[in-house]
Parts: structure tokens; C-alpha cells; sequence
């Protein structure tokens, strides 16, 4: 799952499940990562793209990290929280 706050610039989180399915508690961290390191990480919560990496697509010509992306989900990300993470 690819991770972003959504309309603000900033890091793109990728939470890779290779041992089995993610919890929700991983779905929250990884969002909780992309709202800290982004341009709205004063804000108490954030909202945060949540798209499966084989819905994003390159767009050419495009600067690096620019993406295309369907059927992504909204989640809240806390970059209190995010920071939290970090520092465990």
C-alpha cells in the first residue's frame, strides 16, 4: 500500500506486507508517517491517500515522485503520533 497526505507535499510511505496481511494498526502507522513528513504536519490530523501500488502509475515527463493513482481510500494520519513512531 502506498501512503500520502493528500494535496500537500511530502514523503510517500510504502508499508510492504511480505509476512502476511498488514493489520490496521500498520495501515495507521504508515499514515501516521506520511502526515509527519509532510507540509501538514502541524495540523492535529491529516488526510491521507491510501492506494494499493498497482493503482499508481508514472506520469511522464512529470517531476520525480509525481504519480497517478485510482481507487485510493482516505484515512486520518497524526503527525504527533508519527513522530512517536520515529522516536520507539
Amino acid at each position: 500500500m502506498w501512503f500520502h497526505a493528500q494535496e500537500s507535499p511530502g514523503s510517500h510511505v510504502v508499508l510492504k506486507s511480505s509476512n502476511g496481511i498488514a493489520e490496521e494498526a500498520d495501515f495507521q502507522m504508515a499514515a501516521d508517517l506520511a502526515a509527519f513528513f509532510s507540509r501538514a504536519k502541524g495540523n492535529k490530523r491529516v488526510p491521507v491517500l491510501m492506494v494499493p501500488t498497482d493503482n499508481l502509475q508514472r506520469i511522464p515527463g512529470a517531476t520525480p515522485g509525481t504519480v497517478r493513482h485510482r481507487k485510493s481510500t482516505i484515512c486520518w494520519g497524526e503527525p504527533l503520533r508519527g513522530i512517536q513512531h520515529i522516536k520507539a
